[in-house]
Protein backbone atom coordinates (compact mmCIF):
# COMPACT_ATOMS: atom_id res chain seq x y z
CA UNK A 1 0.00 0.00 0.00
CA UNK A 2 1.29 3.44 -0.89
CA UNK A 3 2.10 5.87 1.90
CA UNK A 4 0.20 9.15 2.14
CA UNK A 5 3.15 11.02 0.65
CA UNK A 6 3.04 8.75 -2.42
CA UNK A 7 -0.69 9.09 -3.03
CA UNK A 8 -2.23 11.77 -5.20
CA UNK A 9 -4.15 14.16 -2.93
CA UNK A 10 -7.94 14.04 -3.10
CA UNK A 11 -9.94 16.94 -1.68
CA UNK A 12 -13.49 16.58 -0.38
CA UNK A 13 -13.22 19.85 1.59
CA UNK A 14 -13.28 22.61 -0.98
CA UNK A 15 -16.81 23.83 -1.67
CA UNK A 16 -16.09 25.40 -5.01
CA UNK A 17 -16.37 24.51 -8.70
CA UNK A 18 -13.81 22.15 -10.17
CA UNK A 19 -11.34 23.93 -12.49
CA UNK A 20 -12.54 21.79 -15.40
CA UNK A 21 -16.04 23.24 -14.96
CA UNK A 22 -15.10 26.92 -15.02
CA UNK A 23 -16.38 28.68 -18.18
CA UNK A 24 -13.01 30.20 -19.03
CA UNK A 25 -13.49 30.64 -22.78
CA UNK A 26 -16.94 32.17 -22.42
CA UNK A 27 -15.77 34.59 -19.73
CA UNK A 28 -12.77 35.58 -21.85
CA UNK A 29 -15.14 36.50 -24.65
CA UNK A 30 -17.33 38.53 -22.28
CA UNK A 31 -14.35 40.40 -20.81
CA UNK A 32 -13.11 41.26 -24.28
CA UNK A 33 -16.59 42.32 -25.36
CA UNK A 34 -17.05 44.62 -22.34
CA UNK A 35 -13.64 46.25 -22.59
CA UNK A 36 -13.51 46.56 -26.37
CA UNK A 37 -16.38 49.05 -26.41
CA UNK A 38 -15.38 52.47 -25.00
CA UNK A 39 -18.81 53.12 -23.49
CA UNK A 40 -19.18 49.78 -21.70
CA UNK A 41 -15.51 49.84 -20.69
CA UNK A 42 -15.88 53.26 -19.08
CA UNK A 43 -19.03 52.20 -17.25
CA UNK A 44 -17.35 49.03 -16.01
CA UNK A 45 -14.16 50.72 -14.79
CA UNK A 46 -15.62 53.82 -13.13
CA UNK A 47 -17.65 54.12 -9.92
CA UNK A 48 -21.12 52.70 -10.43
CA UNK A 49 -24.63 52.95 -9.06
CA UNK A 50 -24.57 51.72 -5.43
CA UNK A 51 -27.46 49.41 -6.29
CA UNK A 52 -25.50 47.88 -9.15
CA UNK A 53 -25.89 48.19 -12.91
CA UNK A 54 -29.54 48.53 -13.91
CA UNK A 55 -29.15 45.97 -16.67
CA UNK A 56 -27.85 43.26 -14.34
CA UNK A 57 -30.49 44.01 -11.71
CA UNK A 58 -33.20 43.54 -14.32
CA UNK A 59 -31.57 40.35 -15.59
CA UNK A 60 -31.47 38.94 -12.06
CA UNK A 61 -35.08 39.96 -11.43
CA UNK A 62 -36.20 38.30 -14.67
CA UNK A 63 -34.28 35.12 -13.87
CA UNK A 64 -35.75 34.92 -10.37
CA UNK A 65 -39.27 35.51 -11.69
CA UNK A 66 -38.89 32.69 -14.19
CA UNK A 67 -37.20 30.27 -11.79
CA UNK A 68 -39.48 30.77 -8.78
CA UNK A 69 -42.65 31.73 -10.63
CA UNK A 70 -43.13 34.90 -8.59
CA UNK A 71 -43.01 38.58 -9.58
CA UNK A 72 -39.61 40.23 -9.08
CA UNK A 73 -38.59 43.74 -10.04
CA UNK A 74 -35.23 45.47 -10.36
CA UNK A 75 -36.05 47.77 -7.44
CA UNK A 76 -36.09 44.67 -5.22
CA UNK A 77 -32.53 43.74 -6.26
CA UNK A 78 -29.19 45.18 -5.19
CA UNK A 79 -25.89 43.82 -6.47
CA UNK A 80 -23.24 42.65 -4.00
CA UNK A 81 -19.67 41.40 -4.04
CA UNK A 82 -20.93 37.87 -3.35
CA UNK A 83 -23.00 36.23 -0.62
CA UNK A 84 -20.43 36.74 2.16
CA UNK A 85 -20.02 40.44 1.41
CA UNK A 86 -23.79 40.69 1.14
CA UNK A 87 -24.23 39.11 4.57
CA UNK A 88 -21.74 41.54 6.08
CA UNK A 89 -23.58 44.52 4.59
CA UNK A 90 -26.94 43.22 5.80
CA UNK A 91 -25.66 42.99 9.36
CA UNK A 92 -23.99 46.38 9.13
CA UNK A 93 -27.19 48.10 8.04
CA UNK A 94 -30.09 46.14 9.56
CA UNK A 95 -28.77 45.06 12.95
CA UNK A 96 -27.19 46.63 16.01
CA UNK A 97 -25.45 44.62 18.77
CA UNK A 98 -27.00 47.01 21.30
CA UNK A 99 -30.51 46.52 19.94
CA UNK A 100 -30.63 43.12 18.24
CA UNK A 101 -31.38 40.60 20.98
CA UNK A 102 -30.20 37.33 19.44
CA UNK A 103 -28.89 35.66 16.31
CA UNK A 104 -30.38 32.24 15.56
CA UNK A 105 -28.43 30.00 13.18
CA UNK A 106 -29.77 26.73 11.83
CA UNK A 107 -27.27 24.03 12.76
CA UNK A 108 -25.27 22.46 11.28
CA UNK A 109 -24.32 25.83 9.87
CA UNK A 110 -22.00 27.13 7.14
CA UNK A 111 -18.81 27.24 9.16
CA UNK A 112 -17.69 30.74 8.14
CA UNK A 113 -21.04 32.43 8.82
CA UNK A 114 -20.35 32.60 12.56
CA UNK A 115 -17.21 34.62 11.88
CA UNK A 116 -19.21 37.19 9.89
CA UNK A 117 -21.70 37.54 12.74
CA UNK A 118 -18.90 37.91 15.27
CA UNK A 119 -17.28 40.61 13.15
CA UNK A 120 -20.62 42.43 13.28
CA UNK A 121 -20.48 42.47 17.10
CA UNK A 122 -22.56 39.40 17.96
CA UNK A 123 -19.99 37.36 19.88
CA UNK A 124 -21.87 35.57 22.65
CA UNK A 125 -25.26 36.13 21.00
CA UNK A 126 -25.21 33.18 18.58
CA UNK A 127 -27.68 30.36 19.24
CA UNK A 128 -28.26 27.10 17.40
CA UNK A 129 -31.56 25.98 15.87
CA UNK A 130 -31.17 22.22 15.27
CA UNK A 131 -32.07 20.60 11.99
CA UNK A 132 -34.43 17.64 12.33
CA UNK A 133 -35.39 14.78 10.06
CA UNK A 134 -38.42 16.77 8.88
CA UNK A 135 -37.06 20.34 8.87
CA UNK A 136 -35.86 22.41 11.80
CA UNK A 137 -36.84 22.56 15.47
CA UNK A 138 -39.47 25.29 15.17
CA UNK A 139 -41.04 24.51 18.53
CA UNK A 140 -37.69 24.86 20.23
CA UNK A 141 -36.99 28.11 18.37
CA UNK A 142 -40.35 29.57 19.38
CA UNK A 143 -39.83 28.52 22.99
CA UNK A 144 -36.34 30.02 23.09
CA UNK A 145 -37.48 33.27 21.51
CA UNK A 146 -40.29 33.56 24.04
CA UNK A 147 -37.84 32.96 26.88
CA UNK A 148 -35.51 35.58 25.45
CA UNK A 149 -38.33 38.10 25.14
CA UNK A 150 -39.46 37.40 28.72
CA UNK A 151 -35.93 37.82 30.04
CA UNK A 152 -35.55 41.11 28.18
CA UNK A 153 -38.85 42.39 29.58
CA UNK A 154 -37.41 42.10 33.09
CA UNK A 155 -34.34 44.10 32.16
CA UNK A 156 -34.00 47.81 31.68
CA UNK A 157 -35.01 49.15 28.25
CA UNK A 158 -32.74 48.40 25.34
CA UNK A 159 -29.61 50.44 25.18
CA UNK A 160 -29.58 53.30 22.74
CA UNK A 161 -28.51 52.40 19.25
CA UNK A 162 -24.91 52.58 18.12
CA UNK A 163 -26.07 53.41 14.60
CA UNK A 164 -27.30 56.73 13.19
CA UNK A 165 -31.01 57.35 13.65
CA UNK A 166 -32.46 57.03 10.17
CA UNK A 167 -36.01 56.37 9.03
CA UNK A 168 -34.54 54.62 5.99
CA UNK A 169 -33.11 51.90 8.23
CA UNK A 170 -34.68 49.26 10.42
CA UNK A 171 -32.97 47.45 13.27
CA UNK A 172 -34.42 43.98 13.80
CA UNK A 173 -34.83 42.44 17.25
CA UNK A 174 -33.71 39.01 16.06
CA UNK A 175 -31.80 37.54 13.12
CA UNK A 176 -32.44 34.03 11.76
CA UNK A 177 -29.79 32.64 9.40
CA UNK A 178 -30.55 29.64 7.21
CA UNK A 179 -29.57 27.92 3.97
CA UNK A 180 -33.04 26.51 3.21
CA UNK A 181 -32.30 24.60 -0.01
CA UNK A 182 -29.52 22.00 -0.30
CA UNK A 183 -27.96 23.35 2.86
CA UNK A 184 -24.25 23.66 3.55
CA UNK A 185 -23.23 21.24 5.05
CA UNK A 186 -26.18 18.85 5.38
CA UNK A 187 -27.64 19.11 1.87
CA UNK A 188 -31.10 19.22 3.41
CA UNK A 189 -34.03 21.23 2.08
CA UNK A 190 -36.54 22.94 4.35
CA UNK A 191 -40.07 21.68 3.56
CA UNK A 192 -42.86 24.03 2.57
CA UNK A 193 -44.78 23.83 5.85
CA UNK A 194 -41.67 24.77 7.83
CA UNK A 195 -40.98 27.67 5.49
CA UNK A 196 -44.39 29.15 6.20
CA UNK A 197 -44.06 28.57 9.94
CA UNK A 198 -40.59 30.12 10.05
CA UNK A 199 -41.81 33.28 8.29
CA UNK A 200 -44.73 33.50 10.73
CA UNK A 201 -42.31 33.30 13.66
CA UNK A 202 -40.12 36.00 12.15
CA UNK A 203 -43.08 38.35 11.76
CA UNK A 204 -44.24 37.64 15.29
CA UNK A 205 -40.87 38.32 16.94
CA UNK A 206 -39.62 41.16 14.70
CA UNK A 207 -36.93 38.92 13.22
CA UNK A 208 -35.19 39.15 9.86
CA UNK A 209 -34.62 35.85 8.08
CA UNK A 210 -31.37 35.96 6.13
CA UNK A 211 -31.76 33.17 3.61
CA UNK A 212 -28.64 32.08 1.73
CA UNK A 213 -30.20 30.82 -1.50
CA UNK A 214 -26.94 30.17 -3.31
CA UNK A 215 -27.60 26.52 -4.20
CA UNK A 216 -31.19 26.79 -5.44
CA UNK A 217 -30.25 26.60 -9.13
CA UNK A 218 -28.18 23.45 -8.50
CA UNK A 219 -31.08 20.99 -8.33
CA UNK A 220 -30.44 17.56 -9.80
CA UNK A 221 -32.76 15.18 -11.68
CA UNK A 222 -34.53 12.67 -9.44
CA UNK A 223 -33.13 9.71 -11.39
CA UNK A 224 -29.85 9.25 -13.18
CA UNK A 225 -31.56 8.60 -16.52
CA UNK A 226 -33.72 11.73 -16.40
CA UNK A 227 -32.71 14.25 -19.02
CA UNK A 228 -31.99 17.76 -17.85
CA UNK A 229 -34.88 19.92 -18.99
CA UNK A 230 -37.34 17.03 -19.54
CA UNK A 231 -38.85 17.70 -16.13
CA UNK A 232 -39.07 21.11 -14.39
CA UNK A 233 -35.40 21.12 -13.34
CA UNK A 234 -35.09 24.73 -14.39
CA UNK A 235 -37.94 25.74 -12.06
CA UNK A 236 -37.82 25.76 -8.27
CA UNK A 237 -40.23 23.36 -6.59
CA UNK A 238 -40.34 25.48 -3.43
CA UNK A 239 -40.88 29.20 -2.86
CA UNK A 240 -38.19 31.30 -1.25
CA UNK A 241 -38.79 32.57 2.27
CA UNK A 242 -38.71 36.14 0.96
CA UNK A 243 -41.53 35.34 -1.48
CA UNK A 244 -43.65 33.79 1.26
CA UNK A 245 -43.15 36.92 3.35
CA UNK A 246 -44.05 39.21 0.44
CA UNK A 247 -47.36 37.46 -0.13
CA UNK A 248 -48.53 38.03 3.45
CA UNK A 249 -50.42 41.21 4.41
CA UNK A 250 -48.62 44.13 6.02
CA UNK A 251 -48.40 44.15 9.81
CA UNK A 252 -48.61 47.17 12.16
CA UNK A 253 -45.12 46.58 13.56
CA UNK A 254 -43.61 47.11 10.09
CA UNK A 255 -45.23 50.32 8.83
CA UNK A 256 -42.50 51.07 6.28
CA UNK A 257 -42.68 47.66 4.61
CA UNK A 258 -39.18 46.37 5.28
CA UNK A 259 -40.44 42.81 5.55
CA UNK A 260 -39.06 39.93 7.58
CA UNK A 261 -37.09 37.89 5.05
CA UNK A 262 -34.54 38.51 2.35
CA UNK A 263 -32.71 36.32 -0.13
CA UNK A 264 -28.93 36.37 -0.44
CA UNK A 265 -27.75 35.06 -3.81
CA UNK A 266 -24.46 34.62 -5.63
CA UNK A 267 -22.90 33.72 -8.96
CA UNK A 268 -19.95 32.05 -7.18
CA UNK A 269 -21.36 28.53 -7.47
CA UNK A 270 -22.89 29.13 -10.90
CA UNK A 271 -19.95 30.79 -12.69
CA UNK A 272 -16.96 30.96 -10.34
CA UNK A 273 -16.12 32.61 -7.00
CA UNK A 274 -13.64 34.93 -8.67
CA UNK A 275 -16.35 36.96 -10.38
CA UNK A 276 -17.16 38.32 -6.89
CA UNK A 277 -20.73 39.15 -7.85
CA UNK A 278 -24.00 38.35 -6.11
CA UNK A 279 -27.34 39.91 -5.30
CA UNK A 280 -29.78 40.55 -2.48
CA UNK A 281 -33.47 40.17 -3.21
CA UNK A 282 -35.64 41.98 -0.67
CA UNK A 283 -38.32 44.60 -0.21
CA UNK A 284 -37.64 47.98 -1.84
CA UNK A 285 -37.24 49.44 1.66
CA UNK A 286 -34.47 46.97 2.50
CA UNK A 287 -32.64 47.35 -0.80
CA UNK A 288 -32.77 51.13 -0.43
CA UNK A 289 -31.34 50.87 3.08
CA UNK A 290 -28.51 48.65 1.85
CA UNK A 291 -27.49 50.91 -1.02
CA UNK A 292 -27.49 53.89 1.37
CA UNK A 293 -24.78 52.25 3.50
CA UNK A 294 -21.70 54.42 3.78
CA UNK A 295 -19.42 52.07 1.87
CA UNK A 296 -21.95 51.76 -0.95
CA UNK A 297 -22.45 55.50 -1.27
CA UNK A 298 -18.70 56.16 -1.17
CA UNK A 299 -17.55 53.34 -3.43
CA UNK A 300 -20.56 52.54 -5.56
CA UNK A 301 -21.38 49.00 -6.60
CA UNK A 302 -18.95 46.60 -4.87
CA UNK A 303 -18.65 44.57 -8.07
CA UNK A 304 -18.77 47.07 -10.90
CA UNK A 305 -16.40 45.34 -13.34
CA UNK A 306 -17.53 41.86 -12.32
CA UNK A 307 -21.16 42.92 -12.76
CA UNK A 308 -20.51 44.10 -16.30
CA UNK A 309 -18.87 40.79 -17.20
CA UNK A 310 -21.63 38.74 -15.56
CA UNK A 311 -24.29 40.80 -17.30
CA UNK A 312 -22.68 40.11 -20.66
CA UNK A 313 -22.35 36.42 -19.70
CA UNK A 314 -26.11 36.31 -19.08
CA UNK A 315 -27.06 38.31 -22.17
CA UNK A 316 -24.99 36.01 -24.37
CA UNK A 317 -26.95 32.99 -23.14
CA UNK A 318 -23.87 31.48 -21.53
CA UNK A 319 -25.26 31.31 -18.00
CA UNK A 320 -28.37 29.33 -18.90
CA UNK A 321 -26.36 26.96 -21.07
CA UNK A 322 -23.58 26.56 -18.51
CA UNK A 323 -25.96 25.73 -15.67
CA UNK A 324 -28.26 23.48 -17.67
CA UNK A 325 -25.78 21.62 -19.84
CA UNK A 326 -22.50 21.72 -17.90
CA UNK A 327 -22.58 22.09 -14.13
CA UNK A 328 -25.94 20.51 -13.25
CA UNK A 329 -25.20 17.31 -15.22
CA UNK A 330 -21.62 17.23 -13.91
CA UNK A 331 -22.51 17.74 -10.26
CA UNK A 332 -25.42 15.34 -10.54
CA UNK A 333 -23.06 12.62 -11.82
CA UNK A 334 -20.51 13.36 -9.10
CA UNK A 335 -23.13 13.18 -6.42
CA UNK A 336 -24.44 9.84 -7.71
CA UNK A 337 -20.90 8.47 -7.81
CA UNK A 338 -20.25 9.56 -4.24
CA UNK A 339 -23.57 8.20 -2.96
CA UNK A 340 -22.94 4.89 -4.71
CA UNK A 341 -19.45 4.70 -3.21
CA UNK A 342 -20.72 5.45 0.29
CA UNK A 343 -23.48 2.86 -0.02
CA UNK A 344 -21.11 0.21 -1.32
CA UNK A 345 -18.19 0.81 0.95
CA UNK A 346 -19.06 2.86 4.03
CA UNK A 347 -22.56 1.60 4.80
CA UNK A 348 -21.24 -1.89 5.67
CA UNK A 349 -19.07 -0.18 8.27
CA UNK A 350 -22.10 1.58 9.77
CA UNK A 351 -21.66 5.05 8.24
CA UNK A 352 -24.80 6.70 6.87
CA UNK A 353 -25.51 9.66 4.61
CA UNK A 354 -28.00 11.88 6.39
CA UNK A 355 -31.25 12.17 4.47
CA UNK A 356 -30.80 15.28 2.38
CA UNK A 357 -34.23 15.96 0.96
CA UNK A 358 -37.81 16.23 2.16
CA UNK A 359 -41.25 15.64 0.68
CA UNK A 360 -39.72 13.92 -2.34
CA UNK A 361 -37.88 17.01 -3.54
CA UNK A 362 -34.72 16.70 -5.57
CA UNK A 363 -31.23 16.60 -4.19
CA UNK A 364 -28.81 19.39 -5.01
CA UNK A 365 -25.95 21.58 -3.88
CA UNK A 366 -22.37 20.47 -3.26
CA UNK A 367 -22.38 18.26 -0.16
CA UNK A 368 -23.11 14.97 1.54
CA UNK A 369 -23.41 14.92 5.33
CA UNK A 370 -22.00 11.66 6.68
CA UNK A 371 -22.83 10.24 10.10
CA UNK A 372 -19.88 8.16 11.32
CA UNK A 373 -20.43 4.80 13.02
CA UNK A 374 -20.05 4.25 16.76
CA UNK A 375 -19.78 8.02 17.26
CA UNK A 376 -16.28 8.10 15.84
CA UNK A 377 -14.71 11.51 16.26
CA UNK A 378 -14.79 13.33 12.93
CA UNK A 379 -11.77 15.40 13.84
CA UNK A 380 -9.66 12.30 14.39
CA UNK A 381 -11.00 10.69 11.23
CA UNK A 382 -10.09 13.80 9.22
CA UNK A 383 -6.62 13.84 10.77
CA UNK A 384 -6.02 10.16 9.95
CA UNK A 385 -7.34 10.66 6.41
CA UNK A 386 -4.77 13.38 5.84
CA UNK A 387 -1.92 11.46 7.47
CA UNK A 388 -2.57 8.01 6.02
CA UNK A 389 -4.51 8.56 2.81
CA UNK A 390 -3.74 12.07 1.55
CA UNK A 391 -7.49 12.71 1.69
CA UNK A 392 -9.04 15.98 2.88
CA UNK A 393 -12.45 15.81 4.61
CA UNK A 394 -14.10 18.31 6.92
CA UNK A 395 -15.06 17.28 10.48
CA UNK A 396 -18.58 18.03 11.65
CA UNK A 397 -17.57 20.06 14.68
CA UNK A 398 -16.55 22.89 12.33
CA UNK A 399 -20.26 23.38 11.64
CA UNK A 400 -21.32 23.80 15.25
CA UNK A 401 -22.43 27.21 16.51
CA UNK A 402 -19.60 28.87 18.36
CA UNK A 403 -20.58 29.53 21.96
CA UNK A 404 -23.63 27.23 21.92
CA UNK A 405 -22.89 23.65 23.04
CA UNK A 406 -26.44 22.36 22.52
CA UNK A 407 -25.86 20.94 19.02
CA UNK A 408 -22.83 18.62 18.92
CA UNK A 409 -21.65 17.41 15.53
CA UNK A 410 -18.33 15.74 16.25
CA UNK A 411 -19.44 12.38 14.82
CA UNK A 412 -20.12 13.79 11.34
CA UNK A 413 -18.13 14.61 8.23
CA UNK A 414 -18.95 16.96 5.37
CA UNK A 415 -18.03 15.51 1.99
CA UNK A 416 -17.96 17.91 -0.95
CA UNK A 417 -18.29 16.40 -4.43
CA UNK A 418 -17.93 19.58 -6.52
CA UNK A 419 -14.13 19.89 -6.62
CA UNK A 420 -12.79 16.36 -7.16
CA UNK A 421 -12.95 14.97 -10.68
CA UNK A 422 -15.29 12.05 -11.27
CA UNK A 423 -12.52 9.46 -11.45
CA UNK A 424 -11.26 10.50 -8.00
CA UNK A 425 -14.54 10.32 -6.10
CA UNK A 426 -14.71 6.55 -5.73
CA UNK A 427 -11.02 6.38 -4.81
CA UNK A 428 -11.54 9.08 -2.17
CA UNK A 429 -14.42 7.22 -0.53
CA UNK A 430 -12.34 4.04 -0.64
CA UNK A 431 -9.57 5.82 1.26
CA UNK A 432 -12.06 7.16 3.79
CA UNK A 433 -13.47 3.69 4.35
CA UNK A 434 -9.99 2.33 5.07
CA UNK A 435 -9.53 4.93 7.79
CA UNK A 436 -12.97 4.26 9.29
CA UNK A 437 -12.30 0.52 9.20
CA UNK A 438 -8.93 1.02 10.85
CA UNK A 439 -10.41 3.16 13.64
CA UNK A 440 -13.26 0.72 14.22
CA UNK A 441 -11.40 -2.56 13.95
CA UNK A 442 -7.71 -1.78 14.12
CA UNK A 443 -7.19 -3.23 10.66
CA UNK A 444 -8.18 -2.84 7.02
CA UNK A 445 -9.75 -6.29 6.71
CA UNK A 446 -13.32 -5.41 5.78
CA UNK A 447 -12.24 -2.56 3.54
CA UNK A 448 -9.81 -4.71 1.59
CA UNK A 449 -12.36 -7.51 1.16
CA UNK A 450 -14.90 -5.07 -0.24
CA UNK A 451 -12.48 -3.28 -2.57
CA UNK A 452 -12.99 -5.66 -5.50
CA UNK A 453 -16.76 -5.32 -5.16
CA UNK A 454 -16.42 -1.55 -5.00
CA UNK A 455 -14.26 -1.37 -8.12
CA UNK A 456 -16.95 -3.26 -9.99
CA UNK A 457 -19.68 -0.97 -8.62
CA UNK A 458 -17.66 2.11 -9.54
CA UNK A 459 -17.27 0.86 -13.10
CA UNK A 460 -21.03 0.34 -13.34
CA UNK A 461 -21.73 3.80 -11.89
CA UNK A 462 -19.32 5.41 -14.36
CA UNK A 463 -20.91 3.51 -17.21
CA UNK A 464 -24.43 4.57 -16.20
CA UNK A 465 -23.37 8.17 -15.65
CA UNK A 466 -21.98 8.40 -19.17
CA UNK A 467 -25.15 7.03 -20.75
Amino acid sequence: MKTSAQKEPINFVWGKPAPSLLPVAELAYCVQDVLADPVSATDALEYGDPAGPATLRQQVADSLAEFYGTPNSAKEICITGGASQGLSTILQVLTDPLQTVQVWLVAPCFHLASRVFEDAGFTGKLRAVPETDDGIDLEGLERSMLQQESANALKSPRQSTSKPEDLQRKTYAHIIYIVPSFSNPSGRTLPLSHRHQLVSLARRFDALIISDDIYDYLAYPPTENAAIGDDPDTVSLLPRLVDIDRELPAIPTDPHGFGHALSNGSFSKLIGPGVRTGWISASPSVTQALINAGASVAGGCPSQLGSAIVSRFIASGYLTSHVKHTIVPAYSRRRRLMVAAVQEFLHPLGAQVVKDYSEGHRSGGFYLWLRLPNKLDGGLVAQKCAELESLAVWPGEAFEIKGDPTVKLSSYLRLCFSWAEEDKIGEGILRLSRVVDLMLNGEHGAALEAEASWRNALWKANTNASN
